[in-house]
């Protein structure tokens, strides 16, 4: 084998070695895909209309800032307010996170994104929202995460405006 050879199989062999590295790094997970991924599954617990599944996804001191009502804090201040909103008749919920990131310390992360909601309304007449929401996640102890803040509003101008 001539020199030539022996340079192109060294970087061959080189090359083929690297790949297994490469590939492991190319897939390597994001800190923000685990906040989506916690986000997508509270959405699940939300579709399924389940509070206690719903709630678990708070941290002990979790809140939430529900337009037009007081702040929620804790547990079960949170459970009430979710059991009232999945008790809306036919209530539906979709929700799609557009940004995610963590903060450099890693124990604190976002989601924000667009809401579309619907109920029907005590005369059954449809009610439908769009808007905006933002939650701040916590990084537990077990590497989980958890809701610490969460807040939405809507896209639609109150009914007071003309």
């Amino acid at each position: 084998m001539g020199l030539p050879q022996r340079i192109f199989a060294t970087f061959a062999f080189l090359f083929a070695s690297a790949l297994p590295a490469l590939a492991q790094t190319s897939h390597k997970p994001k800190p923000e895909d685990a906040i989506r991924a916690a986000d997508a599954a509270w959405l699940k617990a939300y579709e399924a209309k389940d509070v206690d599944k719903s709630v678990a996804f708070l941290d002990k001191n979790g809140s939430m800032l529900a337009p037009n009502t007081p702040i929620a804090t804790g547990k079960t201040a949170v459970a009430k307010l979710i059991a009232r909103d999945l008790a809306l008749q036919d209530s539906k919920i979709k929700w799609h996170p557009d940004k995610a990131g963590v903060a450099a310390s890693g124990d604190l992360g976002y989601t924000s994104g667009f809401y579309d909601w619907s109920f029907k309304d005590k005369s059954g007449k449809v009610i439908s929202d769009t808007g905006k929401y933002l939650t701040v996640w916590k990084k537990q102890p077990d590497g989980s995460w958890k809701v610490l803040f969460d807040t939405y509003n809507s896209d639609n101008p109150p009914a007071y405006y003309p």
